[in-house]
């Protein structure tokens, strides 16, 4: 007898484990989403500038040519640049306006081959050597698919300046600031070259004056209310 109850309790605990182990198999109805996002900056760089001139023994009616210098987009957005030519003299007896400056600079996608590069070049010759006009710059189509920006500063334009400014040792000249030529993509290029010519003009006071020249180039984002670097 007693056998037998206590093979009917132990058969009724074992139940009982059974459906406790079964509830604990259930669980509610559940769902689950997510969404996960990256943002990379981008980078904003230009490439490095070759120097200008390194010349000895200039003299009154000669004309001196910068080498090609390309301005690069080395980052992967579009930029808006200012570039500028500054040069000065260091003798405060004589006037900077017989130093008389012109460029040429070509905005392309494929690079020019050397005999367009050439060509331009004697363009430029012609217009330093030619009548001259003040630096009003000016963009262009051009036959070969290349924008094309030139500008001339006459001597009478940087004596005006000069008066003007009260200093007749040395001058900034604003090549552009943001106009469209001066708008730069990614996949975009500018060559520019330089050329300064001492007037004719100028006499013995200019002997062994030092003419030194900076052009530079600053970039800044494209979106409205971005700043240069020397702005900020």
């Amino acid at each position: 007898m007693r056998k037998w109850q206590k093979t009917l309790i132990g058969s009724a605990l074992a139940g009982t484990l059974v459906v406790g182990a079964g509830i604990g198999t259930y669980s509610w109805f559940t769902a689950e989403s997510k969404s996960a996002g990256t943002i990379v900056n981008g980078t904003f760089s230009l490439g490095e500038l070759q120097p200008l001139f390194n010349h000895d023994q200039f003299a009154p009616s000669q004309l001196l040519f910068s080498d090609w210098n390309t301005i690069k987009n080395t980052g992967s957005m579009d930029q808006v640049l200012r570039a500028t030519y500054s040069h000065k003299i260091d003798h405060a007896n004589v006037n900077i306006n017989k130093y008389k400056v012109g460029y040429i600079a070509l905005k392309y996608k494929e690079k020019p081959n050397g005999d367009v590069l050439k060509d331009y070049k004697y363009k430029l010759d012609a217009l330093l050597n030619g009548t001259t006009n003040p630096i009003s710059s000016f963009a262009k189509a051009d036959p070969s698919n290349y924008e094309v920006e030139t500008g001339v500063l006459s001597d009478s334009e940087v004596q005006s300046l000069m008066k003007a400014e009260g200093d007749k040792s040395s001058k900034v000249i604003t090549l552009g600031d943001g106009k469209k030529f001066w708008k730069l993509k990614t996949d975009e290029y500018i060559d520019i070259i330089f050329g300064v010519k001492l007037s004719e003009n100028a006499g013995n006071d200019y002997q062994g004056v030092k003419y030194d020249a900076e052009f530079k180039v600053e970039a800044k984002q494209t979106d409205n209310g971005a700043k240069y670097q020397s702005e900020l």
